[in-house]
């Protein structure tokens, strides 16, 4: 279900004491809103109560550490929504060692990586030398991840994920929609960051899918243009994955060289052109209205829903 791809790079560095608030979360514990990745820095989460599956970290030498958590939110017994965060941390005596390493498992590593793939429904990246700033998106095969891998470190860490999904009679979704953010930079920070967000079909557009492996998918790249509906979902998607990292640059303090330049999904003009729905109104302005509302009990989570789909759909 996760992207193993966090483990399997993080995995031989350590862990540390961390210092933001929300990398103390434990097993069990819930979050909504937003999380906390440095003092007054937060993640704008998407809507909904995540719950924390699963926490790992490891033991350090001379103060190099990592960690990483991975929540769900859930509908049903299903996962509807993921989020996923990791980063080593404390990398300032070991530039010189760990930089070739951090430079290859991103940009050179067996599978995934911020590399092209064809299976990406698209790829931006910034790179100089180890340093680099990168976004993925694209569809998620559950079971091929899971299940389907040859590589030992890939079935060691998925083992975990399974182990939930059996204990707790988990409703695997087949596909996801994805989007992956990167960021390293000593210039800016000793610390190698990258988070994920994944989401169904299903919950982020309401939309039941047709084909259930990766190379079949109608959200693959090679066909999604004969699924005219898929192919709008896609785009939407690739919009809200370009704020998203837009909100991630900021929080990992990515200088002016560093930025990606994702104008495609969120110039000013795409932003003026969508801020106001077919009637005239300004949806940004109505939403937050309709969010005061639920916030102070005026209104019921079904009212809410119910309302909001109205103003998107209008």
């Amino acid at each position: 279900m996760r992207k193993i791809y966090f483990y399997s790079i993080l995995f031989f560095l350590v862990f540390n004491n961390s210092f933001a608030t929300d990398w103390r979360l434990k097993v069990g514990d819930s979050i909504s809103g937003r999380f906390e990745v440095h003092n007054n820095k937060f993640i704008n989460l998407p809507e909904g109560e995540f719950v924390v599956i699963e926490k790992w970290a490891g033991e350090s030498f001379n103060g190099i550490g990592t960690e990483g958590l991975s929540l769900v939110h859930l509908k049903d017994n299903v996962p509807t929504k993921l989020f996923e965060i990791a980063r080593a941390y404390g990398l300032a005596k070991w530039t010189g060692y760990l930089s070739p390493i951090i430079e290859a498992e991103t940009f050179k590593p067996k599978k995934n990586g911020c590399r092209e793939r064809q299976d990406y429904s698209f790829l931006k990246f910034y790179k100089r030398g180890a340093a680099h700033n990168c976004l993925i998106v694209k569809h998620f095969d559950v079971q091929r991840e899971l299940y389907g891998s040859d590589y030992d470190e890939d079935r060691v860490f998925s083992s975990l994920i399974r182990a939930w999904v059996r204990k707790n009679n988990i409703k695997l979704p087949d596909i996801y929609l994805y989007d992956e953010h990167w960021f390293f930079s000593m210039a800016v920070r000793e610390e190698w960051i990258g988070l994920l967000h994944a989401e169904t079909p299903e919950s982020f557009a309401d939309y039941k899918i047709k084909f259930t492996t990766r190379d079949t998918s109608e959200f693959h790249p090679d066909i999604v243009s004969q699924y005219p509906k898929a192919k709008k979902i896609m785009e939407n998607f690739k919009k809200i994955a370009a704020k998203r990292h837009k909100n991630f640059e900021e929080v990992v303090g990515a200088r002016k060289n560093h930025l990606l330049d994702l104008s495609q999904f969120i110039s000013d003009n795409i932003h003026q052109k969508n801020s106001k729905n077919k009637s005239g109104k300004n949806i940004v302005a109505e939403l937050e209205k309709l969010n005061e509302l639920y916030k102070s009990g005026a209104l019921t989570k079904e009212e809410f829903e119910k309302a909001k789909k109205k103003i998107l759909s209008e």
